[in-house]
Formats: structure tokens, C-alpha cells, sequence
């Protein structure tokens, strides 16, 4: 049987940059091997399978990363929207909407709007989060990050253990020149503070950026990622935001701003971020984006051994 699919370029209005997800709209009777040889022959980042929602729920998500099933993020709810507009699977309206993606029990809010004719989609998260600020001290930052004296920023924002469903070190460092030569050393990582700590990534960041629509420029490095790689960040936009909320002193209230991810000469992302704050209750946290579609085909479904 052949799988009608389509690629998806998220975080981005711009064809050929953002990063690319590949979604199958209609993935019922795919058995989850079906979509794991799939994922592996498409080879990009993550493929998305969209099964029926069950009640009030849109659609259930499978995610795939050519290696292992992944958990939903907001990237991959981006695509998953964005080639489901396109089939006429999923309707759209000139008012900002909400619907539900789940994955397994887990159900996600999901906010539709229309920004200048173009929709802008967002995965709505309740967070809760844990922040430490137990972390290396600047010297063995350096050296765990390859970086000189003068990078890591120390006055205006501080490094931080913060916890939301995963955990990351996140450092703020002076320049964009800093993120970019900052290299994961795994033997010095081991050596510090940090060594014993249940982090596998760190999060840098700047405030220096590429595009003046923008506010802070992030990278993830981590001793399984590529030094030459930027992969996905909005598995850690809760984090970030988290840490912003603590080292910035921000009020209660309602804030937004910019992200960039990844040069623009290498498929760079601009990610919309708007959060919730209160003092009695979980932080609120959306995160998305613009999305183009690139193409479309069908596969024919492996053999379901």
C-alpha cells in the first residue's frame, strides 16, 4: 500500500530552510516498525505519523528519528499541523484557535493563528520547572566548553541547572562568535562539578543575533551531537525560559519574544516563544512558528514482518 507524505520545512517562511520533517497525514495501518524502517530511509531528522484523534483530540502523533521513536515537540506539531492544513485534513479559521495533538496518554494544546496570511502554529505547555544554581564555576565552563575567559557572560545573566521533562545546563555567553566556537569536551565536562550532575546537554545562548527580528540566538551542544552540528532547540524552550524568568527577575504577567537557531546560510529557525507567568501557578509556555511545505509524494509501506 502506498503512504501519501509530505515535507515540511518548520520554523521558517522561507523554502529550503528551517528544519525539515517529513509527515505522513494518513499513517493508520503502519505497525510502529513500518514507521521505524521509514524514518530510517527518509533519513531526516524526525518523521511524523498522524493516526485518528479519539474524542476532542485532532490527531495522535508518532514521531521517528531514523534511530528511535521520539517524544512529540514543538517542531515536529508545527509539520504535523502545517501538512494537515494542506491535505484539508485539519480546517482553519481567521480567529485564533486551539485543538489537541496527543501522543500515547499524553494530550497537547495546540494554538492556530493567522499572522499577515500565513499560519502560525504553537505547542501550549504547562511547565513546572526546577533550577539550581549549584553549577561549574566560569574556569571549568571554559574548559568544558572550549571557550576563553571572556565569553561566558558572568554580570548580566548567570549559568544555570534547570529542569522542566529534561535537563540542561544553560550558559549565556557574550557573542555570537562565542556560540559558535564553543565545542563540548566531554573529558573536562567529566572532570567538573557538572560530571556527576543527570544533564547530557548544555544549552548557549546570546543575545547578539543574526536577524533583527530576533532576541536571542541558541545552540545545544552535548557529547552525542556533532561539534559541527545545531540541532532542534524547542525541547528546551521551557528550560530557557525558565532561566530567564530567574536570572532576569521578570514580572508576572505576559511575555514574548524571538528566537534564532542555526545560521541563515545553513537552514537557520526562527522560533516564536510567548509565556505565562504567575507567582501562584505553573508557568504557560507556547512554542512555534511559521512552516512551508517543499514537497509531496507517496512510499510505498515496507513489509510488516
Amino acid at each position: 500500500m502506498d503512504y501519501a507524505f509530505h515535507t515540511v520545512d518548520v520554523f521558517t517562511p522561507t523554502p529550503f530552510s528551517g528544519a525539515q520533517i517529513t509527515v505522513f497525514p494518513q499513517a493508520e495501518g503502519l505497525s510502529a516498525r513500518q514507521m521505524q524502517v521509514i524514518a530510517r530511509e527518509i533519513n531526516h531528522p524526525e518523521t511524523v505519523f498522524v493516526l485518528p484523534g479519539k474524542s476532542t483530540v485532532s490527531a495522535e502523533l508518532k514521531v521517528f528519528s531514523p534511530l528511535s521513536e521520539r517524544a512529540v515537540g514543538s517542531h515536529s506539531v508545527v509539520a504535523a499541523a502545517r501538512a494537515l492544513v494542506h491535505s484539508k485534513t485539519l480546517a482553519t479559521s481567521k480567529e485564533n484557535s486551539t485543538i489537541q495533538f496527543s501522543q500515547g496518554n499524553k494530550v497537547f494544546d495546540v494554538v492556530l493563528a493567522q499572522h499577515e496570511g500565513r499560519l502560525i502554529t504553537q505547542l501550549s505547555m504547562s511547565v513546572s520547572a526546577q533550577v539550581d544554581r549549584y553549577v561549574p564555576d566560569t574556569k571549568e565552563l571554559q574548559a568544558a566548553l572550549g571557550l576563553g575567559a571572556h565569553d561566558i557572560e558572568t554580570l548580566k545573566a548567570k549559568t544555570l541547572f534547570v529542569s522542566c521533562d529534561s535537563s540542561y545546563l544553560i550558559v549565556p555567553l557574550r557573542s555570537l562568535d562565542a556560540v559558535y566556537r564553543a565545542r563540548f569536551n566531554l573529558e573536562a565536562w567529566s572532570r567538573s562539578s557538572a560530571g556527576s550532575a543527570p544533564v547530557n546537554e548544555v544549552l548557549v545562548y546570546c543575545s547578539e543575533t543574526e536577524s533583527l527580528q530576533t532576541d536571542f540566538h541558541l545552540r545545544i551542544l552535548g557529547a552525542h551531537i556533532a561539534q559541527d552540528e545545531s540541532p532542534p532547540v524547542g525541547a528546551a524552550i521551557p528550560a530557557f525560559v525558565a532561566s530567564l524568568c530567574e536570572t532576569r527577575g521578570l514580572a508576572d504577567g505576559t511575555h514574548a519574544f524571538w528566537l534564532e537557531r542555526g545560521r541563515k546560510a545553513q537552514r537557520q529557525s526562527v522560533l516564536k516563544v510567548e509565556f505565562v507567568k504567575k507567582a501562584t501557578a505553573a508557568m504557560v509556555v507556547r512554542v512555534g512558528g511559521d512552516a512551508v511545505l517543499v514537497a509531496s509524494g507517496t512510499m510505498r509501506a515496507p513489509e510488516n514482518e
